[in-house]
């Protein structure tokens, strides 16, 4: 129980000994490595339409690769967004909470399309590295923040909304 304590312990002093909530540095880490990845998956869709529909399972190439290549703009997007989050995981959780969510409901909607025949099952391969594996960080940093709401309000603020 002692390594679950040290994982999602935030608490530090600044200079005054007042405590104050800061992000652990596992979390950064893992929202650099999001960023990294969502930036160079969503660049492969955008320059190479052709090759990452294939990746992706299709039999064949979109007819109308700019809409493929908008996805690979809202993954590009995604990957800002990890990259802002990780200046202050627990600051900027709104941004994981959306990541969480998409890595949530992305694989959901395209074993949907396997079990409807509208792309190959060789995209299941994808969703472990693309999805699955960023549940866990993102689940843990949405758990610190919740645990700390009370402690740190001011942390946690998010405009005039507070996790609470």
């Amino acid at each position: 129980m002692s390594g679950a304590r040290t994982l999602l312990n935030t608490a530090t002093s600044d200079s005054s000994g007042k405590q104050k909530l800061a992000s652990p540095r596992w979390a950064v880490i893992a929202l650099l490595v999001a960023a990294l990845q969502c930036l160079l998956w969503g660049v492969f869709i955008i320059v190479w339409p052709e090759r990452s529909s294939l990746a992706y399972g299709f039999s064949q190439p979109p007819t109308d690769l700019f809409l493929w290549q908008g996805t690979g703009l809202v993954i590009v997007l995604f990957g800002i967004g990890y990259r802002i989050a990780a200046t202050n995981p627990l600051k900027h959780w709104n941004i994981v909470l959306i990541g969480f969510l998409g890595k949530s409901l992305g694989p959901i909607g395209m074993t949907w399309s396997v079990v409807h025949g509208r792309v190959s099952r060789r995209v299941l391969y994808l969703i472990p590295v693309n999805d699955l594996i960023w549940l866990i960080p993102f689940a843990l940093i949405l758990l610190l923040v919740y645990k700390n709401s009370g402690s740190a309000r001011n942390e946690v603020r998010v405009g005039s909304i507070v996790m609470a």
